[in-house]
């Protein structure tokens, strides 16, 4: 896919097909409107699937505040699609917001320290 930030790629876990997104240090209403339509795309050409995320913040420091509000947006709005979300970060901030993006839209946002602690 060729959006940058954050990068979205297909990634297969355990023989499943998981969405991975690659998050820079800050992600910023535009890149998120852009990366959203991406992911929308992506479940599109999976209708017949529920799909695994990946969210990889490695790297990430921070986000826009409209960002995030436009991430939880899509997440609801692609909630039925959503088998699970696994986030990959050690930054005590980017766990909350995730922690709290899946209060507002009922899913369940795993949160580990690395990608080998995936367990599907």
């Amino acid at each position: 896919m060729n959006n940058e930030n954050p990068r979205i790629e297909w990634s297969q876990k355990s023989g499943n097909e998981c969405l991975k997104f690659v998050f820079g240090e800050q992600l910023t209403l535009k890149e998120a409107e852009v990366a959203i339509v991406e992911w929308r795309k992506a479940f599109q050409s999976k209708m017949d699937k529920s799909i695994i995320i990946i969210w990889d913040c490695r790297k990430m420091k921070g986000y826009d505040g409209e960002a995030k509000t436009k991430w939880t947006d899509a997440l609801k709005d692609m909630k039925s699609q959503i088998d699970s979300i696994w986030l990959i970060s050690d930054y005590a901030v980017i766990r909350l917001a995730a922690s709290v993006m899946g209060m507002v839209s009922s899913l369940n946002i795993k949160a580990i320290s690395s990608e080998s602690e995936i367990v599907i």
